[in-house]
């Protein structure tokens, strides 16, 4: 098996300078929008396909990095210092001895290939010319596109060394994209001597038609007739498609077209198929048929899958040790390979965990319940007088018997976090006693000291009694507290609504508010 060990990116997109060390069976890229997800799994399908006019169809305007270019505009412009894009893959050893060297950014021997893009020198007077101008523009125009092995060894579509597929849900319902999906589940289905062999068979048959069907309709156009176009745009390796249950797939619903190719590109009767690349496998699933998705991409084998996603449950519940975090504002891969088995399969069980919301933040106040959640936003503006959804502060409602897994991760990534829970009668032995090993500069932990103030709703009420009171004077049978305690979310939607601006906000979510704001 085939798989890929390390990327390495220069000035492809948005990245000036990016590697990546990658596992040989699951590869799950998160990150905040324009983090680049998925401009790596298009570098990894331009770099393995090896197509100069797949690369021209892009546009190396859209490819190449534009703060690079920049750079070099605004800079001195000298010749030799004319920016290069590379793609490097590298890959386990193999038999391949054309495979095997040093024509690498490392200038290591080692197996691999890559794509580059470099000034042509056989234009260096006119690319001279050209930058020597005041208002030039940059010469990509003079710039070539090379495909090469690590000895190398020029290869093209046609001697791939990595055979991949790329599924980009966002091009459903592209009937480019999914002729071209189909071509290649075909190619990697049938091996060379059958595909001969289905194509004079496929050349004959077109004969067959213009000769016994169109022919009785030539009288009266001679010397003209009716035929069979015969060119590379009617044979049978693009005429081909993919049905399920007699209904072509680009005629089913989109949801159903997504599942359909991934399932195929992980079917392990199509044998020559080495990297699988995912873009957003969410996209237009149901829940229930993502569940479905996750199950196929966890019982993948023989296959190295690449998979950009902003689901959770792709993220946690295929394997959260497998995910590599992008950041918007940087270009810093973060592997969650560190955390422990049991917290990562605590993270596939656990429902509605908002881990990418967590592992994408800066800072992050973990509440233990639903009111506290409701209520926070209100809580901080009361205390900072700023927006919360200015902050770049998340909060999350977690199980209080869960913070630990948090912490985990939060140690790993750095990320700074700020519990707020309830002591529940005891802040000895359920705060102290429990979290007091966990505290770090980045982790603490807020909770009422009095034990008696054992909950939010008892620490809002008894800061709040003549508001509260007020507000749910009308109940019969209960008093304010009993009913806040029977109802903690729907009361704190009604404070939340009516009276947030006047809100006495208890004291040690004050501290926990002031303590992740600094």
């Amino acid at each position: 098996m085939t798989y890929i060990k390390k990327i390495i990116l220069h000035n492809f997109k948005r990245f000036v300078h990016l590697e990546v060390e990658t596992s040989d069976d699951m590869n799950i890229f998160v990150g905040d929008n324009e983090s680049g997800k998925s401009s790596i799994l298009q570098a990894i399908d331009l770099t393995a396909r090896g197509s100069r006019f797949r690369v021209e169809e892009l546009g190396l305007e859209r490819l190449f990095n534009a703060n690079t270019i920049s750079e070099f505009m605004e800079g001195d412009r000298n010749m030799l210092n004319l920016p290069e894009m590379y793609v490097e893959l590298y890959i386990n050893s193999c038999d391949n001895p054309q495979l095997n060297g040093c024509n690498n950014s490392k200038d290591i021997e080692s197996f691999g290939i890559r794509m580059s893009c470099h000034p042509n020198a056989s234009y260096s007077k006119q690319i001279s010319q050209i930058i020597s101008h005041e208002d030039a523009i940059f010469p990509l125009e003079f710039y070539t596109i090379d495909f090469e092995t690590f000895d190398g060894t020029p290869y093209n579509g046609y001697t791939k060394y990595i055979k991949s597929i790329f599924i980009d849900n966002s091009q459903i319902g592209n009937p480019h994209a999914m002729r071209e999906y189909v071509h290649k589940i075909y190619m990697a289905k049938v091996n060379e001597n059958d595909r001969i062999n289905n194509k004079h068979a496929y050349h004959s048959t077109k004969r067959k038609f213009q000769k016994e069907s169109l022919a009785k309709f030539n009288a009266g156009i001679e010397p003209y007739k009716f035929c069979i176009k015969d060119s590379s745009d009617g044979n049978i390796e693009t005429d081909i498609n993919l049905e399920e249950n007699n209904v072509a797939i680009e005629n089913k619903g989109t949801g159903r077209q997504c599942f359909i190719k991934t399932q195929l590109a992980l079917n392990t009767s199509v044998n020559d198929i080495d990297v699988v690349l995912i873009e957003e496998p969410e996209t237009h699933l149901s829940y229930l048929n993502m569940l479905k998705l996750i199950e196929l991409i966890k019982g993948s084998q023989n296959r190295q899958l690449f998979i950009s996603t902003h689901s959770d449950l792709i993220s946690t519940r295929i394997n959260l040790k497998k995910c590599i975090l992008l950041n918007s504002s940087g270009t810093t891969p973060t592997s969650l390979s560190g955390i422990s088995d049991d917290t990562a399969k605590f993270f596939m069980k656990a429902p509605d965990n908002n881990m990418l919301q967590f592992v994408l933040s800066n800072k992050v106040i973990l509440v233990e319940g639903d009111a506290e959640f409701i209520l926070m936003e209100a809580m901080y503006k009361r205390v900072t007088q700023k927006e919360l959804s200015k902050s770049g502060i998340g909060v999350i409602a977690v199980d209080g018997k869960c913070f630990k897994r948090y912490f985990e991760i939060s140690k790993l990534l750095g990320i700074k976090v700020a519990v707020i829970t309830d002591n529940d009668t005891n802040y000895k032995d359920n705060i102290n006693g429990i979290y007091n090993d966990c505290v770090t500069n980045n982790i603490q932990v807020f909770s009422d000291t009095d034990n008696q103030r054992y909950t939010f709703e008892v620490c809002i009420y008894d800061d709040n009694k003549e508001l509260l009171d007020n507000e749910f004077s009308n109940l019969k049978r209960n008093t304010t507290l009993q009913f806040m305690l029977a109802n903690k979310a729907e009361t704190a939607y009604r404070i939340l609504i009516k009276h947030a601006d006047k809100l006495n906000v208890p004291q040690y979510i004050q501290n926990a508010i002031k303590w992740i704001d600094a």
